[in-house]
């Protein structure tokens, strides 16, 4: 992307430092005490600021993840994103979190304002009450995961749709 399209034609800076300190503030609430964390924190301002200019004149590069096995609840490898990208993350979320969200199913929970595990099982327990007709017949679950299925999405698609 040129320099010129990231920047509104008032010669505004696209993404303003308040979000930037915003998306940090929300990144930090559960990775506070993890060393990526402690280690961006030693020179905070410094990092933000140039975090902010990185985005704006379109040199920020993704860093390295962090990856690993977990073997509870299934075994599955983990892709640890470094705390700097977690911030960005956080501000794509602030940017498209309202469009993202009426485009996914209602029946999807992770990472979503509102509707995190309590949600969930609420709607799974009115879902197999109504499927039961309360509770009074047999109904038939299906849970599944589907492997690997974020390395395999399209982005070619997906930064089509986001467009």
């Amino acid at each position: 992307m040129q320099q010129q399209e990231l920047f509104t034609p008032s010669n505004e800076p696209l993404i303003s430092l308040e979000d930037v300190f915003k998306a940090y503030y929300e990144c930090r609430k559960n990775k506070r005490r993890t060393i990526n964390a402690l280690k961006f924190e030693m020179n905070l301002e410094e990092n933000l600021v140039l975090l902010w200019r990185e985005l704006n004149d379109g040199t920020y590069k993704i860093g390295r993840s962090i990856a690993f096995v977990v073997k509870k609840p299934v075994l599955r490898e983990v892709f640890a994103a470094d705390f700097r990208d977690r911030i960005v993350h956080h501000l794509i979320i602030q940017r498209l979190g309202g469009l993202l969200d009426a485009a996914i199913s209602r029946n999807s929970y992770s990472c979503r304002k509102g509707m995190g595990t309590l949600y969930g099982v609420k709607t799974v327990y009115r879902h197999l009450k109504e499927c039961s007709k309360g509770f009074k017949s047999d109904c038939f679950v299906l849970r599944l995961d589907i492997r690997a299925f974020f390395m395999h999405i399209r982005h070619d698609i997906l930064y089509k749709m986001l467009a």
